[in-house]
């Protein structure tokens, strides 16, 4: 009896999933997670995750990234299998901002239902890690002022999160959130951008900084006006310059605590003397001499060298100050990422302004599920002293690009594979020993689904930020199930169709050996050659990206996956509002693909009239404000109208909203009947009714259209 409750319980449970969107389109309160509307719940389930569970969210303040990872934890409940369209996990990121959050988009991933079994160790292939990531950019500062900011993730099934709101709830999926270490600059011109700090710094101690700046370093890609701004940032910006090492010396007086022999330590020696001792064990030219001389600088601090000897023959793997705590697998960008905690303030050799310390993180993977694992990378991650941390810890997240090409398969043929993360403070993690254990750090194993293989070589796999599957032939438009290929967002939450604009980013596989050409042909039989240079980056991690010319008649010679990342073929800087026809031509075989695409490089009109009082007339405080606004665009996504202005910290407040065109004449709001909540009487003061409307075209082939604005003001006396 027992078992058969449990089975039918998890029917329902079954039945609620597939039907849970249309349950939520009649009752927004259905499941209990939208309290202010007013319905009444149904069915509560607020924030489960049976299905679905978010289990770390990082940082890389090099690669300036925010990272999620999530598991899925069983093998049915996601719309379909891998040949099916399957659900959508959606998870969206946000930044703290003073005593708020900044928005920094969403990023999805396709999930399945993937039958469980047992790998070749015997154990379950559940869960299945998944990773996803946005760009998090913030002004950085000088390493003087260290910003520890705190970054959250929202992961929901089924349903995108509503932009601007951090303290939504999903039905299915969970919220994370912890504080993170935004890298610092080492520009002169940045020092000044906190000026209640700049002008405590002591003149002389001001001149010894301008005498110690590393010298400047030239970035990757020249800031000249003929060059267009990459969808995908050509890399994270310019190394520093070195930074001084702190000496064995310098951390003895820093982490010593006290005086004398007896003097305590608020970080253990065996830790702060370790790069010391590695590096004289690890010396192919060791001599006693070197133990003598490092013996000699511990014992005035009463610290045995033997001591040292035995923690760094210990392979249990100490864990105090730092901890891998999750790895998984973007399959959209073909990452593993791995995540992991920084756990005390000190003991990572030098503050901010210092080289301080590494990191490393090295992957591993078992593809073929054969028990045999085969070395990916290593990712080095700068690691220094914060003293007290935030909430105890900070999260970093490694990342490395793999290529997936030779071990993805068909979706009638679902692969799950595993990859191993192992984590080594100050020293890099084996290369050859995949068991091995380091001093400080550990290892984690994660099980992933790997991606279905798509694209051939010699064909155009992505156009404009989406896959070539996701663009009518017909139409040039996107689909109704359109994703971005990057990021997996859906390219239109409501499934319109979506035109490109702007900078259109041309992808697709290599065939060795040979060389291609873009052309672009038009409905009245133009046709242009696309010869602008292209910007390609290497999978190895830290490669700089680099410029490739191709031929004055526009032929490029195909560049590997492990120097093209990417895969980008070319870029396409369209203009006007035409069909258009992608071709790809290979030389000697003349021409094997194309795609259609649908332009729009045209923005919205908008308009936007005051009717009471008028037009920057003046209302007495009680009126209720009123006008009309008209908005027109062929591909227009969404419009509002907002009150702003008035006194300190009154607005924006939205008054109306539409995703459709305004009929002719415009339509009418009024502040009798705001969008959001309104002040009954409105302060004596300077306000604008502002209209703000955005189209839907890929504009740059990255998520967000033209954006048209304009408003009017009036006063209240």
């Amino acid at each position: 009896m027992p078992s058969t409750k449990k089975a039918a319980a998890a029917d329902k449970g079954l039945t609620t999933r597939t039907r849970f969107r249309r349950l939520l389109a009649g009752n927004p309160n259905y499941f209990g997670t939208a309290p202010d509307t007013g319905f009444a719940v149904v069915e509560k389930i607020v924030a489960s995750t049976s299905y679905e569970q978010l289990t770390s969210v990082g940082y890389n303040p090099r690669a300036r990234q925010v990272y999620a990872t999530f598991d899925i934890r069983k093998s049915s409940g996601y719309g379909g299998g891998l040949c099916a369209f399957g659900g959508t996990e959606h998870v969206r990121f946000y930044g703290q901002a003073g005593g708020g959050w900044t928005d920094l988009g969403t990023a999805a991933t396709e999930v399945h239902d993937i039958p469980a079994g047992k790998d070749c160790r015997n154990r379950s292939t559940h869960p299945l890690s998944y990773s996803v990531q946005v760009p998090y950019a913030p002004a950085r500062r000088w390493c003087f002022v260290p910003q520890l900011r705190k970054v959250r993730a929202i992961l929901s099934y089924g349903v995108v999160p509503p932009p601007n709101q951090p303290d939504w709830v999903p039905v299915w999926g969970n919220v994370l959130e912890c504080h993170v270490q935004i890298d610092k600059t080492t520009l002169f011109s940045d020092l000044f951008l906190d000026d209640k700090f700049t002008a405590t710094i002591d003149p002389a101690i001001l001149d010894v900084i301008v005498a110690q700046l590393p010298p400047p370093v030239p970035p990757p890609i020249p800031d000249l006006p003929d060059l267009p701004p990459l969808p995908d940032p050509p890399g994270p910006g310019p190394l520093p310059g070195p930074l001084p090492p702190v000496s064995l010396q310098q951390r003895l007086e820093t982490y010593a605590e006290g005086s004398g022999r007896r003097r305590k330590f608020s970080v253990e020696p065996a830790r702060f003397a370790l790069p010391e001792l590695e590096e004289i064990v690890a010396s192919p030219s060791f001599t006693p001499a070197a133990s003598t001389a490092l013996a000699g600088l511990l014992q005035p601090y009463g610290i045995d060298l033997g001591d040292l000897v035995a923690v760094l023959e210990d392979t249990t793997g100490n864990i105090d100050y730092e901890e891998l705590v999750d790895v998984g697998l973007d399959v959209n960008r073909h990452r593993v990422d791995a995540t992991y905690a920084v756990k005390k303030g000190g003991g990572y050799s030098g503050g901010l302004c210092t080289a301080g310390s590494t990191e490393y993180v090295a992957f591993w993977a078992d593809w073929n599920d054969t028990c045999e694992w085969t070395f990916l990378g290593t990712v080095p991650v700068a690691a220094y002293d914060f003293g007290t941390l935030p909430d105890g810890r900070l999260c970093y997240t490694a990342s490395l690009p793999v290529d997936l090409s030779e071990v993805m398969d068909r979706c009638t043929r679902p692969k799950v594979g595993k990859v191993r993360a192992v984590l080594s403070w100050n020293t890099p993690p084996s290369t050859t020993d995949a068991d091995a254990v380091p001093t400080y750090g550990n290892r984690l194993d994660t099980h992933v689904l790997l991606p279905v293989r798509a694209g051939t070589p010699g064909t155009l796999t992505t156009v404009g930020g989406v896959k070539t599957d996701f663009i009518s032939d017909v139409t040039g438009l996107t689909t109704p199930t359109a994703k971005f290929v990057d990021s997996g967002a859906d390219v239109d939450a409501l499934g319109r169709p979506c035109p490109f604009g702007g900078l259109v980013v041309v992808r697709g596989p290599a065939v060795a050996g040979k060389r291609y050409r873009l052309r672009v042909v038009d409905g009245a039989g133009g046709t242009q050659t696309l010869t602008e240079k292209i910007w390609v980056t290497p999978a190895a991690p830290g490669s700089p990206g680099s410029y490739v010319n191709g031929t004055p008649d526009g032929w490029f010679d195909y560049r590997p996956l492990a120097d093209n990342f990417n895969q980008t073929l070319g870029y396409y800087r369209s203009t006007g509002d035409a069909k258009v026809d992608i071709v790809l031509e290979i030389e000697g075989e003349g021409d094997v693909d194309h795609q259609v695409i649908q332009l729009d490089n045209t923005w919205p009109t908008v308009a936007v009239d005051i009717t009471t009082p008028g037009n920057c007339e003046v209302a007495s405080p009680g009126t209720v404000i009123e006008g009309t606004v008209a908005v027109h665009d062929t591909y227009l996504g969404s419009w509002s109208v907002v009150i702003d202005g008035g006194p300190p910290a009154f607005g924006p407040h939205t008054i109306e909203t539409g995703t459709t065109n305004t009929p002719l004449g415009g339509a009418a709001w009024s502040t009798a009947t705001p969008a959001q909540p309104f002040p009954a009487s409105l302060a004596p003061c300077g306000y604008v009714a502002r209209v703000t409307a955005g189209d839907r075209t890929i504009v740059g082939s990255t998520p967000g259209g033209h954006t048209s604005t304009t408003d009017v003001g009036f006063s209240v006396v």
